[in-house]
Formats: C-alpha cells, structure tokens, sequence
C-alpha cells in the first residue's frame, strides 16, 4: 500500500509538472502601461507603442494558458543597449529582446545571435524590413515594422501660403528648387518658417536628412567598403549644401530640440516637421480634435522626391533569440510560437504609425484604411539606411549629425569639415575593426 501511495504521488507531481506553463522573458523599451492596458487583449483599441506591445503580449499569454507565459522585462529606452550587453556578459539573457535593425550587425559579427531560418520566411517581409535581418544568408531577427522620416504638415499654413493642389493636398516639391521657392514663397506669406526642424541637441535630425538626400541622387555613404565612409562626393556636398542655404536663409527654426519642435508644430508655428513615423498616431488624434491648430489640417507624407530616385531614411525594430546554452527547447519552441504569433499580428503594431514588416499586411485593405497610410505604404520599398554590415551605426550616425551640424548650424567650412568628420568615423570604424580581428 505503501509503495502505491509513492508511486501515486510521483506520478501526480509529474502530470503538475508537465502541465506548468513554460516560462520566456520578453525584453523591450517602449515604456511601461501596464496600469492602462494590463487587462486588455484587444489591440484595435489602442494606437500607442507601449499599448499595443502590451496588448498583444497580454492576448498571446491569454491563448496559450497553461501552455507559455511571456513576463516583460521593460528597460527605458536610453539604457537599453547598454543593461541589455551587460546582461550578455552577466550570462542573464532574456528569452527575446528588442533591437534595431541597424544594431543587429554588431550582434551578428560577435556570434550572439541565434539564426530563425527554420521559424520565419523573409520572402514574406517587405523590402526595407528583409534588408535589415538577412545577414550572411540567415535571417536573424523577425523585422517587426519599417519606421522612416516623414513631412508632418500643417495644411492650414499651407492654404494660407497658396501651397494646396485640387485636392486639398499640399503640393509637394519636385526638386531643390522647387523645395526653395516653396519655403521662401510660405515664409512671406504667413511670417513663419517652412521647417521646424531638430537642430539642438538631436544630431540623428542631420544624419538622417544627409542620408536619405545622398541616396535620392544616386549616391551612397559607403561605395567601396563597410569600413569605410566618403563624405567627399559631389552628392554629399550637394546635400549639406541644400540644408545650409535653408538655415541661412531663415527658411527653417532654430534653436530647437525634438520637444520644441513637436510642441511648436502642434502649436501652428511652421509648415513641415520632417519626424518620424513614430508620432503619426498622436499627431492623427490631435487633428481630430476641434479648437487646436491642427484640427482637420494635418497630413503626413513621404519625404519628397527631390532628385533622380525616391528615398528616405528608415531603420526597423526587430525581436531577436539571443545564443544561450542554457536555454531549454521547451524555451526555444515557446519563443519561436510567439515570434510567429507577432509576426501574425504585424497589422495591429501599424496603428502606432509605424509600417508593416509584413508585405501581406502592407497590402492589405485592413492597413490602407488607416489615416494616410496608403501614402506611406511605398516607404517600405525606398526606406534606406546604412549597409547592414556597418560597425557601430549608432556612432556613425551621431559623428555623421555632428560634421553636418557644425556646417549648417555653426557655420564651418564645408570641405574641411567634411573632409574631418570622414577622419573620425573612419578612425571609429577602423578600431572596430581590429577589435574584431578583421
């Protein structure tokens, strides 16, 4: 009787065993709501970044209960790559994390990342978001959007300045030209600058700008070699040429951070925010709202086509399984179910107004039924960003802002700054690459 009590007893504490759920951690920034949307599993009622990820990661624990339990790990956005590699020294890794598409090369090139080749299809992704994750013939993260720079505009300024088509539209320039008459033609009709642009404190603003107007020409950043950047061509010149003669001419704001200039655009004071996709919700929301200077006044584009080809900035959130030889294959397979469950759900993270990853989803009724998202859907095709094998994006992208700050806003000479910004970034990247060994 005794040795069928025991046996009874194991054979219980197996069965409870096998019917816990399997536990997977979930690091991200985007902030922390659980106080708002805690309980919810209905993406379609929220729009915010930290809303939506909440939300869906609520309706994926709902769906497997008893089965997987995802517990988010949120870390402020600032410290994240920073907590998240001493993490990786520490040997405590979340089952999932968050990343950029324009970090994910670093990742790779230290072998930290654990290949998804066997878990998602990139034939499924849109252009930009395939670009960002296929690295070295493997797919290594699960693009989760295509964010970019849009021209957030103010449509009230615009008629005020004769600036609308037929349709209501603001008339979009064709070229530099165009863009200048334009801005000089809306400064003397309504006192106010054309741009309210980024220029305190935020050096991505710059680097981005120069970028997306090196590709529309044709030209590229790196032409020979991901270790080494040329800023001395006629197509760098020639943008950090056109932001210059906008400054000068007082065709832009001054002296403004991202705050002040998001406050002063919702605030009616200047034509066109060039900022990110990121604020398309909020910005929709406010327009929609009666007695603000942007109520049934806003639109939101894609950056112009101002020469030969269409193209703008753009980088991606990714999720990633960083390599861990602690982790279990009931963790794998649970991480892998929810990669495919957020994959699914590619439409419901576009209501923050960042662009499907999916192509399936960017083409769909569902997306372009959103505000002005049917405008923005060809961004997913001409976002450009820095070669994915690019050492320390981050870094370069900041001395990039810097060089073409100190011309555009500082007034330095043009070639010798350039000729100098080129030296620093390419002595940054050259360390890295002894570091690396190659």
């Amino acid at each position: 009787m005794k040795r069928t009590l025991i046996a009874w007893a194991v054979a219980l504490s197996s069965g409870l065993a096998a019917a816990a759920p399997v536990d997977i951690t979930l690091a991200r920034f985007f902030g922390s709501c659980e106080s708002a949307y805690g309980q919810q599993t209905d993406p379609s009622q929220v729009s915010s970044e930290c809303g939506i990820v909440t939300v869906l990661t609520n309706r994926f624990n709902a769906q497997q209960a008893g089965r997987i339990h995802v517990q988010t790990q949120v870390v402020e956005h600032a410290a994240y790559y920073q907590q998240l590699g001493a993490r990786i020294v520490g040997g405590d890794l979340p089952t999932i994390a968050i990343m950029h598409s324009s970090v994910l090369g670093d990742f790779a090139k230290r072998g930290l990342l654990q290949p998804l080749d066997a878990v998602l299809d990139p034939a499924g992704f849109t252009p930009h978001a395939r670009r960002g994750v296929v690295l070295g013939g493997h797919v290594l993260a699960l693009p989760y959007d295509s964010h970019a720079v849009l021209w957030h505009i103010n449509l009230g300024l615009m008629k005020q300045a004769g600036l609308l088509d037929a349709q209501g539209h603001a008339r979009q320039p064709g070229s530099p030209q165009e863009l200048l008459a334009q801005a000089r033609a809306f400064k003397q009709a309504t006192g106010k600058p054309y741009f309210l642009w980024l220029t305190l404190n935020d050096p991505s603003f710059f680097a981005r700008s120069v970028l997306g107007l090196v590709n529309q020409q044709g030209g590229r950043l790196f032409p020979q070699s991901d270790q080494r950047i040329d800023l001395g061509s006629s197509e760098v010149r020639t943008a950090v040429g056109l932001m210059r003669t906008i400054y000068a001419e007082g065709l832009c704001s001054r002296h403004m951070d991202y705050s002040a200039a998001l406050q002063a655009f919702m605030a009616g004071g200047g034509g066109v925010m060039p900022n990110g996709t990121w604020l398309l919700g909020e910005l929709t929301d406010r327009a929609a709202r009666p007695g603000n200077p942007l109520s049934q006044a806003y639109e939101a584009v894609p950056e112009p086509r101002l020469y030969a080809q269409p193209a703008t900035w753009a980088d991606s959130h990714v999720w990633v399984m960083l390599r861990n030889p602690r982790q279990t294959p009931q963790q794998r397979d649970a991480a892998h179910a929810f990669l495919r469950f957020l994959n699914d759900e590619s439409l419901a993270w576009a209501r923050t107004g960042q662009l499907p990853a999916r192509q399936a989803a960017l083409d769909s009724d569902a997306f372009r039924a959103l505000p002005m998202r049917a405008a923005l859907g060809p961004v997913a095709e001409f976002g450009t960003g820095l070669p994915p094998t690019v050492a320390r994006q981050a870094r370069v992208m900041a001395l990039l802002g810097e060089t073409v700050a100190a011309i555009v806003v500082s007034g330095e000479p043009l070639e010798a700054t350039l000729a100098k910004g080129q030296q620093r970034i390419n002595r940054l990247l050259e360390r890295e690459a002894r570091f690396l060994g190659q």
